[in-house]
């Protein structure tokens, strides 16, 4: 399960929005437009975050807001559906595996009638530079090696395909890996599923044409520095970072349902519908406004006057209680595939670096406390979650990992216990410890504030470093913990790789463990489901005997919405509510 990080009001994760961009409106693509979208029929969904980039793909600008646009604006290969099944999307292209020995040969196709908002053609160039990125392939060996793109996903499955062919149509790819894994079905995508930067665009920053970025891709050399290949992966990495409408309208090309064409800066970025949508479904809704709202009361009320039509708060008492009075308002709760979690910075020169301040610090965190406060007033059955790797939700799994993971070095029954146990470790130490925490957003507020009084009476030092840009902040490390969540997409393997493998781009700790390195290499590369729980099990074990952080609790999730609004199917993970976004329409 890729993930994604989130705030809330929208979820654990990444989700998209969009609205009718410069390049939709130009004279591209086809001439004729086959959407069936009112010009005239608006809506507006109220999300946490504010929009930092229009490419989701980079450990900087994985969050839950650029995701919900990515997604709106790109569409590829398979849809994660609410029921979690893998979708193939026939319209866009095909893609079949086949066993070869032990392992397994995956062929793609784009459909030949396939194009970018603007009218270039979605081919080769694409192709190979989804590949290049989501590979990892060119990168060295190594925290010192090479690294050219950052990808904030796991690279291990696509990168054991080694090179890929193409066909000689210019639209398709294919993967020979040496030996089945469980996760081929979602290891590629050519756009949508956090990725969605057209190949021409990212010629055009790069200063060169796309024939030369795809003969850059095939001749460079692995592991080595290669000029144009920098030029590329830099484009990639930062050219489409933006607050604001960025001048350069290639940026908001796309090709899925909606486009990018305002943005006001911390405030809103709207969408409208691409007329040259190919997807089975057209947009029914000619204009999405994202309305970024931190406050979750903000969004009540603006939901209740009418000046949002959606919204997916992270939920309190208060917010499911408000929402659930409102008339004219369809509220759904439900567990997410989401959890809040503390985790520390242990990179040279912090505080954390030192394991017995790291115990220390985790065992004057009370969880219990935390869940009694926060999640309980909404679900009585709410406990304190105790895995990295799986959610209460997940049954007999999480249940077994229990049994062996360590967890119960950090139990939070008796605090003053812990608090005395914590001074121990320190011996006089009084560290001092920042915290990183969306301050917009209560839940994470209040838990900050409970770690804040436990952890000072054991002798730490606790500062606030609540942002409400704490998401960009996350790679850069200037703190000590952060409080934030982890949504997942609901299928696959990768986030033990992502997250906790040695290196990662979504590793913001500076974590390191062979053990853990190895289970997430190995899930990687088989069909085991067995084996693949037995690692994760072993994995989460690894990562509390460190004292990496630890979870605080699972999500719920909650979305509410007009009854006007039909078509709306909220899902938990990432996109609970803009997903199925071309299914929308307002009654008349």
């Amino acid at each position: 399960m890729r993930k994604t990080r989130i705030s809330t009001i929208l979820s654990l994760s990444a989700v998209t929005a969009l609205a009718l961009s410069a390049c939709a409106s130009s004279s591209t693509g086809s001439s004729s437009s086959d959407s069936s979208a009112s010009s005239d029929k608006s809506v507006s969904i109220a999300l946490t975050n504010v929009f930092s980039s229009l490419n989701v793909g980079t450990s900087k600008s994985n969050s839950d807001t650029n995701g919900i646009i990515n997604q709106m604006t790109s569409r590829g290969f398979y849809t994660v559906t609410d029921e979690f099944d893998i979708r193939h999307n026939d319209w866009f292209g095909s893609y079949e595996m086949t066993e070869e020995g032990e392992g397994i040969k995956v062929d793609y196709k784009v459909n030949d009638d396939q194009k970018w908002s603007d009218g270039d053609e979605i081919d080769k160039g694409d192709l190979l530079l989804a590949w290049a990125v989501q590979s990892g392939y060119f990168d060295g060996e190594g925290e010192d090696g090479v690294k050219y793109f950052d990808w904030s996903g796991e690279t291990v499955g696509l990168k054991q395909a080694g090179e890929p062919t193409t066909g000689e149509d210019g639209r398709s790819i294919s993967f020979t890996y040496p030996q089945a894994f469980a996760d081929w079905e979602i290891a590629y995508d050519v756009a949508g599923n956090s990725y969605g930067t057209p190949a021409h665009v990212v010629a055009e920053l790069a200063g060169m044409t796309e024939e030369e970025l795809i003969e850059a891709i095939e001749s460079a050399t692995p592991g080595e520095e290669n000029e144009q290949l920098r030029k590329i992966a830099d484009a990639w990495n930062t050219g489409f970072d933006t607050t604001t409408m960025p001048s350069n309208e290639a940026l908001t090309v796309g090709n899925g349902p909606y486009l990018v064409t305002a943005v006001e800066e911390n405030q809103s970025v709207t969408l409208t519908a691409n007329p040259n949508y190919q997807g089975d479904v057209k947009p029914k809704i000619g204009e999405v406004v994202l309305k970024i709202q931190g406050d979750v009361a903000t969004q009540i009320q603006a939901l209740q006057n009418g000046e949002v039509d959606a919204v997916a708060p992270q939920p309190s008492i208060d917010t499911v209680s408000q929402l659930e009075a409102l008339s004219g308002v369809v509220t759904n709760k439900q567990p997410d595939q989401a959890y809040d979690h503390l985790d520390l910075n242990m990179k040279e020169g912090s505080p954390f670096a030192d394991e017995n301040v790291r115990k220390a610090f985790l065992l004057t965190v009370p969880r219990q406390d935390i869940v009694d406060k926060l999640i309980k007033p909404m679900d009585s059955e709410a406990a304190v979650l105790n895995s990295q790797l799986y959610v209460a939700s997940d049954g007999e799994n999480y249940s077994k990992t229990l049994e062996s993971n360590n967890s119960s070095d950090y139990p939070s029954d008796d605090m003053e216990a812990n608090i005395e146990q914590a001074k121990e470790l320190l011996g006089g130490q009084t560290p001092t410890i920042r915290i990183l925490y969306n301050n917009k957003n209560s839940n994470r507020i209040n838990s900050f504030q409970m770690i804040k009084e436990s952890a000072e009476k054991a002798g730490f030092i606790v500062e606030d470093s609540g942002t409400e840009q704490w998401s960009s902040l996350l790679a850069g490390g200037d703190y000590e913990a952060s409080i934030y969540g982890w949504v997942s997409s609901g299928v696959g393997n990768v986030s033990l790789g992502q997250i906790f493998k040695t290196g990662s781009s979504s590793n913001f700790t500076g974590y390191s463990n062979a053990t853990v390195d190895a289970a997430a290499d190995e899930i990687m590369a088989t069909t085991d489901t067995a084996r693949i729980e037995e690692l994760k099990m072993q994995a989460d074990g690894e990562i509390f005997k460190d004292a990496y952080g630890l979870p605080l609790f699972q999500s719920i999730a909650v979305a509410s919405y007009s009854d006007t609004l039909t078509g709306v199917v909220p899902k938990p993970g990432q996109q609970p509510l803009t997903w199925n976004i071309e299914e929308w329409d307002i009654a008349e």
